[in-house]
Parts: structure tokens; sequence; C-alpha cells
């Protein structure tokens, strides 16, 4: 009997333990495509997303591609890069907890650096924001676009 008493203790335990672990913030829905299609900026920089799939970037400096490090603040460095290629709704990857994401892949240049690619992460914001990780994925270095 006393041990049937201390298995239930131990398994209510557990129960209460791995509920503390469960978060309390609402998932980041995925946008639907037409809350993607259009045109997006950070400052001078142009991201356009295109009703068949396809995308066009002006401007974006290869720091943002590469995803180098940067001090909070900080503008990311490189030569502006002139990107086309496809991009799908997907996720932002385990880095953002599995976040919703945005797929960039590259056609024209096919590589940039070692990247065939980048990912744009959903951020929980409205209006909705996509953003691109600069840096460690604990640094909460953001490079930010905006639907306009």
């Amino acid at each position: 009997m006393i041990r049937k008493a201390i298995v239930l203790v131990a398994l209510v335990a557990s129960c209460l333990a791995l509920s503390g672990c469960a978060s309390s913030v609402a998932p980041i829905p995925t946008p639907a495509a037409t809350q993607v299609i259009g045109t997006w900026h950070h400052g001078d920089d142009v991201l356009r997303f295109n009703a068949d799939g396809t995308f066009t970037a002006a401007g974006m400096p290869r720091g943002v591609i590469d995803q180098t490090p940067v001090a909070s603040g900080a503008a990311p460095h490189g030569p502006t890069e002139s990107i086309s290629g496809r991009w799908s709704i997907g996720s932002g990857g385990t880095d953002v907890g599995g976040a919703p994401g945005v797929q960039l892949d590259f056609v024209s240049p096919k590589k940039i650096g070692y990247n065939y690619g980048l990912t744009l992460v959903v951020a929980a914001t409205r209006p909705l924001q996509l953003y691109v990780k600069l840096g460690r994925p604990d640094s909460n270095v953001r490079y930010t676009f905006t639907r306009q």
C-alpha cells in the first residue's frame, strides 16, 4: 500500500514538473502566401515576393546573407547583393524554436559565399514582420523587413 502511494506521489510530482515546462506563449501562426506577397523594406533594402513563387532582393548587405554577428544597433557589413530566386513558406528552423519562416532559394546568383538560400523568420508581431537573426541564435540581433 505504501509503495503504491509513493508511486502515485512520484507520478503526480512528475506531471506537475513537466507541466511547468510547457510554454504559455501562443505559437506564431504560419502566414498565408497572400500575407507574404508584396514589397518589403529594411531601410533602402527591397525584397519583393511575387504570386508565382519568385522573389527579388536588392540592396541586401552580404552580412545579412551570411548572418554575420554585429553589435546591437550596428549595421551589417559587406557589399550589397541583388538576388532573385524562388520562395516558399516553411519553418524558420530550430534556432527560433520552429517559428514559421519564408525560405529563399537563390537562382541568380545560385550561391553567395557559402549560401544557396536564406530563411526569413516570421516575427510574433502585428503587422507581420520578417527577420534574419544575425550572429548567434541567442544574440537577439535581428535584421527586420516590414511590408509596404
